[in-house]
Formats: C-alpha cells, sequence, structure tokens
C-alpha cells in the first residue's frame, strides 16, 4: 500500500494527526536549515560592524594628535596648519568634530584632538605647537 491508500482508510481525526506530524517534520527540518542561514547572516553582520569599527580606529593612526592650550580654537588650529592639509575651514571642523566625536565650540584646554594631518607632515617641518 501506498501512503496515500493508508490515508483513504484512516478515520478524519486520523488523518488529521498525521497531516500534523508530517507538518511538524518537515517544519523541524526546514528550522535548522533557517536558524544555521538566520545565525550565519549574524555572524556576517557582527563580522563587519567589528571589521568597520577597528578599520575607523586604525585609520586616525596615521593623523596628528594635538594638545589644546588656553585659548586655542578649531579654526586657529586649522590656520595654523593650512600648510599641511587641503582642507578648507569648514571642512577641517567638520572632520576635527567627527573624529574626536566633540563639538568645536565646546573644546577644552587640555584636551587631545585628532587632527586631518598626517603624523609625518608634522615630522617633516610643519610646525607644531
Amino acid at each position: 500500500m501506498t501512503r496515500t491508500e493508508v490515508l483513504f482508510i484512516l478515520k478524519p481525526e486520523q488523518i488529521f494527526v498525521f497531516g500534523v506530524i508530517g507538518m511538524r517534520k518537515q517544519a523541524r527540518g526546514l528550522s535548522g536549515i533557517d536558524f544555521l542561514v538566520i545565525i550565519s547572516f549574524v555572524a556576517v553582520l557582527i563580522f563587519v560592524f567589528v571589521s568597520l569599527r577597528a578599520a575607523a580606529a586604525e585609520g586616525y593612526d596615521r593623523y596628528t594628535e594635538i594638545e589644546l592650550e588656553r585659548g586655542d580654537t578649531v579654526l586657529e588650529i586649522a590656520e595654523e596648519y593650512r600648510d599641511a592639509h587641503e582642507l578648507s575651514d569648514r571642512n577641517f571642523i567638520s572632520w576635527v568634530e567627527e573624529a574626536n566625536k566633540i563639538d568645536a565650540d565646546r573644546i577644552v584646554a587640555g584636551d587631545t584632538l585628532i587632527i586631518p594631518v598626517e603624523a609625518n607632515a608634522t615630522a617633516l617641518g610643519v610646525k607644531e605647537k
């Protein structure tokens, strides 16, 4: 007998039970694959996120860090290092704010800032404070 013939012999409530059991088996088989796909996708997202954060952090290593003195402004720093960067004053300030996660209007003496000037540029003769 084939499975179809068995179903015709069974009572309606038995057909329902066998149908539910079959669906559960099928669902369990798919959920394992679905679970692996979802876990793989999440793992890839985490890997990409961590890699991007690490790359962003490493990207600033090549830039100059300066310690602010009393009365310093980001605009004055942009003007002082003008020969070592090719940004407009507005772009320089935006870059410094983004890289340091600060508001340029709220800097304090003693703070250390990363500025968009390559570290080797200051070693090659651009004056540094």
